[in-house]
């Protein structure tokens, strides 16, 4: 993970100090992106403190809907509060979180029981009644993509996505069921215990979109390998999702679509993350892994897909 602010020892125990709390050892963790978070033992327990490169609103409505998911049980990242009562700290401007450290595995390369699992706990969350706080579109989704649009970075990815763009705005299905999705379920926001799922985290993208497109989002998290699609995975996810919900017509019509949306919607991401946001020459073509996945996903016939997944 980029260090988008590097903290030394002593601003993380100025941070711990709100808490009351006294830090023994720290580290910083490797993965996910777009914050900075570190692991902290203290005499008490471990934590996770993340530094939010996002707006404090932002932030705020996820400490909100953290403390829903609390109500609800469901099995996710806890906040721990300031000795104030208080959720959120900063730091450098910058919100901070801590949250008790959740013992898990990520693992990369998950196998059909464990894709099967997530998509039951992703039935699960999208249960739960969505909070009228959430915003009403995905962070990187459609209405996102116009932005980039001249930047004249990547005239090849730019056509490219003004041509997605064009295609997605058109055959956007209608009627599709809305609810609370997490809008990132990648293998690492997912933690295991053993061969048995343990907690889904980093609810930052959370948001009241279309439910199907958390499943296509976590089709190109979780079923893919070498920026290819596999459908066996893809079934395992479904069948797993429709233990607890049973999936509407036009949302298995439509699943095909959402799946090269979200590959669409996380290109963008890539590009302008690496391009714009946070330069990195390392990555500024890593949108292009996205872009294979897209077209991948597109090129599947329409009738072999549906049989595959739902036959």
């Amino acid at each position: 993970m980029a260090r988008y602010t590097n903290l030394q020892s002593n601003e993380i125990q100025e941070i711990l100090n709100k808490y009351g709390l006294e830090v023994l050892e720290y580290q910083p963790i490797e993965e996910g992106a777009g914050n900075s978070s570190y692991w902290v033992r203290t005499y008490q327990k471990q934590f996770v403190l993340t530094v939010f490169e996002i707006e404090r609103t932002r932030v705020v409505n996820l400490c909100k809907l953290l403390l829903l998911l609390e109500e609800y049980q469901y099995p996710t990242t806890r906040i721990q509060k300031l000795t104030n009562g208080d959720a959120i700290t900063a730091i450098h401007g910058k919100p901070v979180l801590l949250k008790p450290y959740i013992v898990g595995q990520l693992v990369k390369n998950l196998d059909e029981n464990r894709i099967r699992q997530v998509g039951t706990e992703m039935a699960l969350l999208h249960k739960i009644p969505s909070p009228d706080y959430l915003p009403d579109h995905h962070t990187y989704g459609l209405q996102t993509f116009q932005a980039l649009l001249g930047e004249k970075i990547d005239l090849e990815y730019e056509n490219w996505l003004a041509q997605k763009h064009k295609m997605l705005s058109k055959e956007m299905p209608s009627g599709l069921p809305k609810g609370l999705i997490h809008g990132d379920v990648f293998y690492d926001n997912v933690l295991f215990e053993g061969e048995t799922i343990k907690s889904l985290i980093d609810f930052e993208e959370a948001c009241h979109y279309y439910k199907i497109f958390d499943l296509g989002m976590a089709v190109i998290g979780l079923c893919t390998e070498n920026l290819s699609i596999k459908l066996e995975k893809v079934r395992a996810l479904v069948d797993g999702y429709q233990s607890v919900r049973a999936l509407e017509e036009n949302e298995k019509e439509s699943l095909q679509y959402f799946i090269e949306y979200a590959a669409i919607a996380t290109s963008s991401w890539r590009f302008w993350n690496y391009n714009i946001q946070n330069p990195d020459p390392e990555k500024s073509e890593k949108h292009y892994e996205m872009v294979k996945i897209a077209q991948d996903a597109k090129a599947i016939p329409a009738k072999e897909f549906l049989n595959r997944i739902f036959g």
